[in-house]
């Protein structure tokens, strides 16, 4: 009897030690794969912040590329360099995109010139910069639609 019971308690020590160890296991693994998750956010945190950070870079160099061409294109309708540079800069794309004006489709370039001299009188810089883009794309797709032999 005294073997029985010893046996007993034996297999519950050892089944609680057992229990108790698994447990432990268990809330180990539970703990690692939380740091596991952990890191691989803070991994792609940083990742997508680097490329916000780039985005925003090559945004910057972009914008002051198109700038520049604005103030060349702003000087071969005869503005002095510094006027053409000061209307360029008024240039705000996620701006621009939203302005409402007469469409340029089907303009001669007098009137497109009205409008723009318009604009510019008005102090609207933003939207003589984003007509001026419009007008100089709708002739760059005018021209690619002229082929050299229709010329003949």
């Amino acid at each position: 009897m005294k073997r029985l019971l010893l046996v007993c308690m034996l297999v519950t020590l050892t089944s609680t030690a057992f229990y108790a160890q698994n447990t432990l296991a268990q809330s180990q693994s539970a703990y690692s794969l939380q740091q596991n998750d952990m890191r691989n956010q803070q991994s792609s945190t940083s990742a997508l912040q680097r490329n916000d950070r780039q985005t925003y870079v090559n945004s910057v160099a972009n914008l002051t590329k198109l700038r520049a061409k604005l103030a060349e294109a702003w000087q071969t309708l005869g503005m002095s360099p510094q006027a053409a540079q000061a209307v360029a800069n008024a240039y705000q794309p996620d701006l621009a995109q939203n302005s409402h004006h007469a469409s340029l489709r089907g303009k001669s370039g007098q009137e497109v010139a009205s409008m723009l001299q318009s604009a510019l009188a008005k102090k609207d810089y933003a939207l003589a910069d984003q007509m001026l883009i419009e007008y100089e794309q709708i002739e760059a797709k005018l021209g690619a639609n002229v082929s050299p032999d229709s010329h003949h």
